[in-house]
């Protein structure tokens, strides 16, 4: 395809994924003075699109998935800032997609921002899946997530075990399953997983479900993976925002924070609410944001619950927070732009895991590191796990790229889980070898 230019911008030529691609190369992450003649034409492009927008679909009482043009940093924090649902998991430079109802046009509206509709979605309340297979062809409500990993330790009692780590603003539990080989009951090494940390993100439990159990059966049977199992433990956290998690599937399903009540709003992103970097850039001080931070490092039991337990590990040598979507493999930092100490390192982890990845179906997934690959993003876990334990902290955008983001179908479960399975289990080889 040629190169994504202003005129190739201003006739539709181009695609979303250029278009952004064109604006980050006229330096629209760092150097907004630099936009020049490309970032005004799109602006006026958009603008006659949101005028059409605004026609075509004002008087609509459904909601409905908008594309907003972010041109600079102070645009992406003034997204950040505003009650709008983001459609993704971070804003980012160039385009980011929102979910708005009739309540937040005038939000929307009032951004400021170039916007154009891009598809009508269903209303954001509970949707209840048919339980017709197993973890691996559907998805689990809480309960039945929790009952199959109980399930798991009554089978492989000695080899299966479970922490509660803390309890939820509702009550609920915060589990930590453990896996590693029963002759050793001091493991050496450990590695924490964490699902479910943003509620909407259904595909996260279901892929770490898959890790912990494939792991647990091939180690009863196979001698290389009773070895990797003897060498470093598996620590799960099925769903670590639970009051989160079992809100989308009674009420509403795109919900995304914890249930934390705030007075006027509910809600604190947990994945904003980790130490390092905590109230940085990416995240947002007002409690009706989708980024709200909280208002202090560690201030969710949640998060907390996460801390404490890992403080109790005798050796960490690996991390990994499990999201959707956008199939990206993503190491620190995400607060600065500035590279870490082990750039090259991580940078490797990644490359090998991309490639671990795209072996099983072609899935093309990114690696790279946050802020420069996504955007900035602050006080999240895998930031707080190479700074304070400077282990290789990692956070795997699931699929899928965007056509049905968090609302992935049933049928691209078993391929989700089976490509990151090969990433995993190489990462676990890489870190004992």
């Amino acid at each position: 395809m040629p190169e994504c230019t202003a005129q190739l911008v201003e006739t539709g030529a181009c695609s979303d994924r250029d278009v952004a691609a064109a604006a980050n190369q006229t330096g629209v992450a760092r150097r907004p003075s630099r936009l020049g003649a490309l970032m005004k034409r799109l602006a006026a492009v958009l603008s006659l699109l949101v005028a059409l927008a605004l026609v075509c679909y004002a008087d609509e009482a459904g909601w409905a998935r908008y594309r907003v043009f972010v041109p600079n940093d102070a645009a992406a924090q003034r997204l950040t800032d505003s009650s709008l649902p983001l459609f993704s998991d971070n804003v980012t430079l160039g385009f980011t997609d929102v979910i708005a109802g009739p309540e937040h046009q005038k939000e929307l509206n009032h951004l400021g921002l170039p916007y154009f509709f891009v598809q009508a979605l269903p209303p954001p309340g509970p949707t209840m899946w048919a339980q017709s297979g197993d973890y691996r062809s559907a998805y689990f409500p809480l309960d039945a997530i929790i009952a199959q990993y109980e399930q798991w330790r009554q089978e492989s009692p000695t080899w299966v075990t479970r922490v509660n780590a803390g309890t939820s603003w509702e009550g609920r539990a915060v589990w930590v399953y453990r896996l590693r080989e029963p002759s050793t009951p001091i493991p050496p090494r450990s590695v924490v997983l964490q699902a479910g940390i943003h509620a909407r993100e259904w595909i996260s439990p279901s892929v770490v479900m898959h890790l912990f159990n494939n792991l647990r059966e091939l180690a009863q049977t196979s001698i290389m993976h009773r070895w990797l199992i003897n060498e470093v433990e598996v620590c799960a956290f099925p769903v670590l925002n639970p009051d989160g998690y079992e809100y989308t599937w009674t009420t509403n399903r795109l919900w995304r924070k914890n249930r934390r009540n705030n007075g006027s709003s509910y809600g604190v992103d947990l994945n904003r609410n980790y130490s390092v970097g905590f109230g940085g850039g990416g995240s947002s001080g007002n409690p009706s944001s989708d980024t709200y931070r909280g208002p202090s490092a560690f201030s969710e039991p949640e998060t907390r619950a996460v801390r404490d337990f890992v403080a109790t590990l005798p050796n960490l040598v690996g991390f990994i927070d499990y999201h959707s979507y956008g199939q990206l493999i993503l190491w620190p930092w995400g607060y600065t732009t500035n590279s870490p100490p082990d750039r090259d390192e991580l940078d490797r982890i990644g490359r090998m895991m991309e490639q671990e990845v795209e072996s099983a179906y072609g899935a093309d997934y990114r690696q790279g590191q946050t802020s420069t690959t996504l955007y900035l993003a602050s006080g999240v876990s895998n930031d707080w796990a190479y700074g304070v334990y400077r282990v290789p902290g990692l956070a795997i955008e699931l699929r899928d790229r965007g056509t049905y983001g968090f609302r992935l179908p049933p049928d691209q479960i078993r391929p989700t889980q089976h490509e990151n399975y090969l990433a995993f289990e190489a990462y676990l080889i890489d870190l004992v070898r």
